[in-house]
């Protein structure tokens, strides 16, 4: 099996050699390794550049800075191999992560493989695993339109297949092929807008069930801040999913309570963890409250459906109780 793993890069010169280490310790099935210098100003291509002189696997794009969504598109365009893997630049893997994903896939012919994750802070420390919702490992096929979990999230429950790009391995043309294979403009879930459709597109996903992949945790990650481009990026993201479910008569997901579910967990809770002031908090409720998609969608949805803390923040966001909102929700 021939696998190209694709790592955007932008100013990561404190993590780049650690994960560069761990991707050039993967086996022979990966047979190339490439870097798309997303325009960064510390000395992260140089880094790269040291990376390329050791390992002939490496294929180096530099290039103006767009954003992660076109940094991945334009390094999946560069690869030529059948299977596609990523990995950020400020994480690491291990040695045994895509030997193990490939032969998942080929043992089960599926489409995508994944595995789980920890959480690794800056000193190296690793804490718990992430649960992905889907049940026992193994292979889980589409039936009636459908898999037989979550990949969405929605009111009643919370437990979904992570989408995250960089813990999976994918048929290549699962991904090129789709129609939001491209650079929709989104810098907070952008991997939802990719991994989502490719879900919706595949037949066969199996679940490995090994730790293999760490994230690490930057107290300055994109997910620990807070801008108003985030209702947009939702929005977006929503118009993705949709089009995806009719596009591949997806049947599974309930659009409408998953934009709510996504709503809280990419809004509602960024603003939360950005460490905003109360009037702060408060001002940014009000702007997502007072939102004409939002407010439509509040009313269309059946917030019964919510478990109590969820319910409860949706029922002061939808009935504009601001102030209460950033009292209880900080």
């Amino acid at each position: 099996m021939d696998i190209a793993i694709v790592i955007p890069v932008y100013n990561c010169e404190k993590y780049l050699r650690k994960c560069l280490d761990s991707v050039c310790a993967q086996n022979d099935c990966v047979k190339e390794i490439i870097l798309v210098n997303d325009g960064s100003t510390d000395s992260s291509l140089d880094i790269c550049g040291e990376y390329a002189q050791k390992d002939s696997r490496i294929k180096i794009i530099d290039k103006v800075n767009e954003g992660t969504e076109q940094a991945i598109v334009d390094g999946v365009n560069a690869s030529k191999c059948e299977y596609i893997g990523f990995t950020d630049s400020d994480d690491n893997i291990e040695p045994d992560m895509f030997s193990s994903l490939a032969q998942a896939i080929e043992e089960h012919n599926a489409d995508i493989a994944f595995c789980d994750y920890d959480d690794e802070d800056e000193s190296g420390s690793r804490s718990h695993r992430r649960n992905f919702g889907v049940g026992a490992p193994g292979l889980y096929t589409k039936t009636n339109g459908k898999f037989d979990f979550s990949i969405l999230p929605t009111l009643a429950d919370s437990k979904y297949v992570a989408a995250m790009r960089w813990n999976k391995l994918y048929r290549r043309e699962k991904l090129v092929g789709l129609p939001s294979f491209k650079n929709n403009g989104i810098r907070m879930g952008e991997d939802m807008a990719l991994i989502v459709p490719a879900i919706m597109a595949s037949e066969r996903i199996v679940y490995v069930d090994k730790c293999l992949y760490h994230y690490v945790q930057r107290g300055d990650s994109i997910v620990h801040t807070y801008t108003r481009q985030n209702l947009d990026d939702w929005k977006n993201n929503i118009k993705i999913f949709a089009h995806a479910a009719e596009k591949y008569d997806y049947r599974g997901v309930n659009i409408e309570e998953s934009a709510v579910g996504l709503l809280i967990q990419n809004c509602l809770k960024s603003i939360r963890r950005s460490g905003f002031s109360f009037t702060e908090r408060k001002k940014e409720y009000a702007f997502i409250g007072n939102d004409s998609d939002v407010r439509a969608l509040l009313k269309k949805v059946n917030l019964a459906n919510a478990p109590g803390k969820k319910r409860l923040l949706l029922k002061l966001l939808k009935n504009k109780m601001f102030g209460l909102l950033a009292m209880v929700y900080k």
